[in-house]
């Protein structure tokens, strides 16, 4: 099988190429990525292979897998498409690639990479004539709904964010095609199971880092050891909610490559797990991991410090993730892939470990002993 390819050095698009070539030596891919930050494409691309086989815990096969695959040094705002034509002709295409900030978007670039970087990329799949279509979205097409969202529903009215809307939009123009496709949703993507690590941490963790600073700014204060116990209290004021569909990267990676292997069939499924957790679950751990037992999650009202003020203003954005009130159904992966790959659980445990394995391998002067 021949592959076009886009994000394949973000979290999920490396995960899910380095999954796939273990189990299928007949896949390869032409990988369309754009040179940045001093690097070429084949660069990046390598770099981010051999980081993934790493995490993994096989680098030795990362030389495997960059030999079946081909770079293509472009953007998918912009795409080169002489080029990749030459490259072709392609069976699938696998479109990953997308702008995950979850901010403000006042010049409508989220928008506009997830959007038109889409559209761009279903005009390309039509000129290449390919047999498949698979795409990642998100579990939160569904926006501000609230109860229970099927894995093909698509019914959101408001939203969060640019990131969601413009999420909602490009999968809209999936299902519209006349491509056959598959989508992928996944939930807030967290460490994986064993040991809680990410290759590359995204949206819920920049809570995690901006606490820390205020934890180590508040230690310095008070002249105390960084990992020092913190008595300070500290409040997140937002709804309480117990629908915070954290999703281990490892389940992902398996989830993704399992059904990218299953024929298409004009379907979506819903890659959140059935264990969420509560805000009441995050701070416990979180408190537990930084040693601030006035951590806390409040719902009331209540006038902010100076402190609180500024963790709002600067993980504001984030905050509605902790106020939702979807449950996210299951029922198409558990019947294509089977129960037990749904059999894993989220709890305090887990939080904790995902937690301290950020903070040892990101401010480990948090964790030390």
């Amino acid at each position: 099988m021949k592959l076009l390819l886009t994000g394949i050095t973000g979290l999920v698009g490396a995960a899910f190429v380095t999954e796939t070539l273990r189990s299928r030596k007949d896949v390869d891919i032409t990988a369309i990525c754009r040179s940045g930050r001093g690097e070429s494409a084949e660069e990046r691309v390598k770099k981010a292979i051999i980081e993934q086989c790493e995490f993994d815990g096989d680098v030795t096969f990362a030389d495997e897998v960059l030999s079946h695959i081909t770079v293509v040094d472009g953007n998918i705002l912009d795409l080169p498409v002489d080029e990749i034509v030459a490259k072709g002709p392609y069976d699938e295409m696998f479109h990953c690639a997308a702008d995950v900030n979850l901010g403000k978007d006042p010049k409508g670039i989220v928008f506009q990479t997830n959007m038109q970087g889409t559209q761009n990329m279903l005009d390309l799949a039509k000129k290449l004539q390919v047999k498949a279509l698979h795409y990642v979205g998100t579990a939160y097409v569904a926006g501000k709904c609230e109860g229970l969202v099927k894995e093909d529903d698509l019914k959101a009215e408001d939203f969060n964010n640019s990131y969601e809307r413009s999420k909602f939009e490009a999968e809209k123009l999936v299902r519209a095609s006349g491509i056959p496709f598959t989508i992928y949703r996944p939930g807030i993507i967290v460490g994986r199971l064993s040991d809680g690590r990410i290759r590359k941490p995204l949206a819920f963790y920049r809570i995690m880092e901006f606490l820390g600073v205020v934890k180590k700014h508040h230690c310095s204060r008070c002249g105390i050891p960084a990992n020092g116990i913190l008595p300070n209290e500290v409040r997140l004021q937002s709804p309480l909610s117990d629908r915070i569909y954290f999703t281990p990267i490892d389940y992902v990676q398996k989830a993704i490559s399992r059904l990218f292997c299953q024929p298409v069939a004009n379907r979506g499924f819903h890659l959140t797990g059935e264990s969420p957790v509560s805000t009441v679950m995050i701070a416990e751990a979180l408190s537990c991991i930084l040693k601030m037992p006035g951590l806390c999650v409040t719902r009331a009202q209540l006038e902010e410090n100076a402190d609180e003020k500024l963790i709002r203003k600067m993980i504001g954005d984030l905050m509605p993730y902790f106020e939702t009130r979807i449950t996210f159904d299951s029922s198409s992966v558990r019947e294509v892939l089977g129960a037990e790959i749904l059999d894993w659980k989220m709890d305090v445990d887990f939080l904790k470990r995902m937690a301290f394995a950020y903070y040892k391998e990101c401010s480990p002067e948090l964790v030390m002993e």
